[in-house]
């Protein structure tokens, strides 16, 4: 079966490499953890599963993921709407950046996505990054109905590897 290769849009580009930057701060308190800390604390940090608070705290804590002017929500001054949620609020913008840590339930954060383009920001949101530790394809397959159906483009960004355009 031929699969045709879809771009990821220009406008995606920039937060795709944000993100990379938040590979980069993850593996390196990894790295530290594993190689620096007392050997107790380091088995501790091994088996904590990582949610999708965790992998926005990195992005916030790294500066990547903060305020800009009128939107509470911006990756470096583009504006984005956020799941999970925090802070203040914003105005619908055209991307949702979904984190998706290994301690969260996938399907629920997929119809989180789903309620925010269908029902919150409908008519808004064209793009949505599912920036994640997990990945369910059977899932996945369940639900992508419902972005195809509102011509949302959906991209992927699986931690420490390359960003691939689903939709």
């Amino acid at each position: 079966m031929h699969t045709e290769f879809k771009r990821i849009p220009e406008l995606l580009l920039p937060i795709l490499g944000y993100l990379e930057e938040i590979d980069r701060i993850k593996e390196e308190e990894l790295w530290h953890r594993e190689h620096h800390v007392a050997q107790e604390w380091a088995r501790h940090a091994r088996t904590r599963r990582l949610s999708g608070r965790d992998l926005l705290s990195n992005a916030i804590s790294g500066g990547i993921l903060g305020p800009h002017k009128d939107f509470p929500q911006s990756v470096r001054g583009i504006p984005v709407n956020v799941i999970p949620p925090y802070g203040r609020v914003g105005p619908c913008t055209e991307i949702l950046l979904v984190f998706i840590g290994e301690a969260d339930d996938f399907e629920i954060r997929i119809l989180e996505a789903i309620e925010h383009c269908a029902a919150r920001c409908r008519e808004t949101t064209k793009y949505v990054i599912f920036y994640t530790m997990q990945w369910n394809d059977v899932t996945w397959k369940k639900h992508e109905d419902s972005f195809k159906l509102a011509g949302i483009i959906v991209v992927q960004k699986p931690f420490g590897r390359s960003p691939l355009r689903l939709l």
